[in-house]
């Protein structure tokens, strides 16, 4: 706070400088969290897709031979959404072992001494 009693506005250390020049270097690569945003995205698909073949597959089982299909996918479909489920966050982490794996040899890297 100023001496006037009003709350002064925290520096700012270049924020967007900073993202810029992370974006624009390799330095830091960003693909960790774009893993995490491909991650989400995967898992929503799943999730919808888990959804719509469990209700889906129960009603064109009823339609056609009665339900005992239906019933079938309905227990089928989430037991196939976890197997997907797992498996994707297993090639997530994965892809994001890859790039903690650079970063951290370029700290080693930085802390070796010099040639």
């Amino acid at each position: 706070m100023s001496m006037e009693g009003t709350p002064v506005p925290p520096q700012q250390d270049g924020g967007f400088q900073e993202l810029i020049k992370r974006f624009w270097g390799f330095d830091h690569l960003i693909g960790s969290a774009l893993i995490k945003i491909i991650y989400y995205i995967g898992l929503v698909v799943i999730l919808i897709t888990t959804v719509l073949a469990m209700f889906g597959g129960g009603i064109m089982g009823a339609l056609t031979d009665g339900g005992g299909g239906g019933f079938f996918m309905f227990i089928l479909a989430p037991i196939g959404g976890i197997i997907y489920l797992v498996f994707w966050r297993f090639i997530c982490e994965m892809w994001l072992l890859m790039f903690l794996m650079y970063n951290r040899m370029g700290e080693i890297r930085d802390r070796l001494p010099p040639r």
